[in-house]
């Protein structure tokens, strides 16, 4: 047993541990915890000393209702990490879960780690803030100057990428959102465990840019760009310029009628994850053939995963996306989906899997091409904006909120916070007394052939 001495009666208490000489302490804080720690020394009366520091310490600190005791940031935010981990395995967590624990480990620990818990202030939060927006303006810059390098052929180009100038950057609201609900997961466990109280909790806020919708294509932009987008992919001076743009024509048509993100719901695609949906209940009531429907599992969508229903015309594009794969030209379309087969979805003809990065620049040049890149709003467009088309026109043309934000992976809310704008054209035949009112923006004029 481990020597021990009773320094307060109950409250503190010196004590050894088998193979070692130095003093351990162990004090009862006001709350019934007891708190354990070294003293570092092998001196008696040094460790009593030491022991009564902090228990008397601590004693003031409860009196002025701060905690009695207190950790590193870096050791609760492990904590908070291994809640949500925790219940993400376990089915419960929420698929937020996995970017508060990215943003934890990528921002939080970094700047907090070294910092007790309970000494997160506003003004260290400011300049956390600071802090933070240069990280990820460093980080757009080094994946532009990245993007550049990859795509330079000569010396030139490589010279000119690496005086690819700092991009102007401050954090938009929904990424601070996301930045202090992660930061707020650590302080309730801080909370949760007796290292700070709530009269300390400091109160976040967020005075990021506010997001807005990206700007979209009207119709006769968008008929457009799909009209000139085969002739485009022949004018490439390289086989492997024109190759990417084959891939990106039906890019472009995939976004258009699916309403996905282009990058993380698409780069993951498979043709695995292409099927045939069977309506059960005939939609049409003179026919008994059961319906058919191209869906697509969207598997790592913003919000996790999620089906969806892609429009008729999609089997065009994808049986040509077919024929460009070398591993996979000679199969039909039906094949492959009945194969389930574990092949990405945009390749090239000499079989390279197209990135986003390549995508991204290659629909940058095309759109300064047709002088289309910003919009009459002054927006500038990409290949975001081709999601932001698909979800106008859907509405335009009838589609319930509801049934827009299922397909695209958005809250309700979201959905009608940026498009809430579009409610008197929504409501139109209301409006005019009409009983019915074709749009003149019907989603079946915009599909590129």
């Amino acid at each position: 047993m481990p020597k021990s001495i009773s320094v307060i009666d109950k409250k503190v208490k010196l004590y050894k541990r088998s193979r070692s000489n130095v003093w351990q302490a162990e004090i009862k804080l006001q709350n019934g915890k007891r708190e354990r720690f070294s003293t570092g020394t092998e001196d008696e009366n040094e460790a009593k000393e030491k022991a009564l520091k902090l228990f008397y310490g601590a004693e003031t600190r409860a009196e002025n209702k701060l905690p009695q005791n207190t950790r590193k940031f870096r050791n609760v935010a492990n904590f908070a990490i291994n809640r949500m981990q925790s219940e993400l395995d376990s089915g419960s967590g929420k698929i937020i879960y996995n970017d508060y624990i990215r943003v934890i480990k990528e921002y939080l620990l970094p700047f907090f780690g070294n910092y007790n818990v309970d000494n997160i202030n506003v003004p260290l939060l400011a300049d956390y803030s600071t802090w933070r927006d240069e990280k990820i303006r460093n980080a757009k810059w080094m994946k532009k100057v990245d993007a550049a390098k990859r795509r330079a052929t000569t010396a030139k180009e490589r010279n000119a990428a690496d005086n690819i100038a700092k991009p102007q950057y401050k954090a938009i609201q929904s990424t601070i959102n996301t930045h202090n609900s992660a930061l707020n997961r650590v302080l309730d466990e801080a909370l949760q465990r007796g290292w700070i109280t709530e009269s300390i909790k400091p109160t976040l806020l967020n005075k990021g840019v506010k997001s807005e919708s990206r700007g979209a294509f009207t119709q006769e932009e968008y008929k457009q760009i799909y009209s000139n987008l085969a002739a485009w992919t022949k004018e490439g001076h390289r086989r492997e310029t024109r190759e990417i743009r084959e891939v990106l024509r039906d890019y472009v048509l995939f976004l258009s009628n699916t309403g996905v993100r282009h990058g993380t719901e698409t780069e993951a695609l498979r043709w695995k994850n292409v099927s045939w949906y069977i309506e059960k209940a005939p939609a049409d009531k003179d026919s008994n053939k059961p319906q058919k429907y191209l869906q697509i599992d969207i598997i790592k969508g913003k919000t996790g995963k999620r089906t969806i229903i892609a429009r008729d015309m999609m089997a065009v594009y994808l049986e040509r996306l077919l024929k460009l794969n070398p591993n996979i030209k000679q199969k039909t379309l039906n094949a492959v989906i009945s194969a389930k087969l574990d092949e990405p979805l945009f390749v090239t003809r000499s079989g390279l899997h197209v990135s986003t990065d390549t995508l991204r620049a290659s629909f940058k040049q095309y759109l300064n091409k047709l002088n289309l890149r910003v919009g009459a709003d002054n927006k500038v467009r990409s290949l975001y904006s081709l999601r932001h088309t698909y979800a106008t026109l859907a509405l335009l043309n009838g589609r319930s909120i509801h049934q827009l934000a299922v397909q695209m992976g958005n809250s309700t809310a979201i959905i009608e916070q940026y498009y809430s704008k579009l409610s008197a054209q929504l409501n139109a035949s209301e409006h005019s007394g009409r009983k019915q009112f074709d749009t003149a923006f019907a989603i079946d004029q915009l599909d590129g052939k």
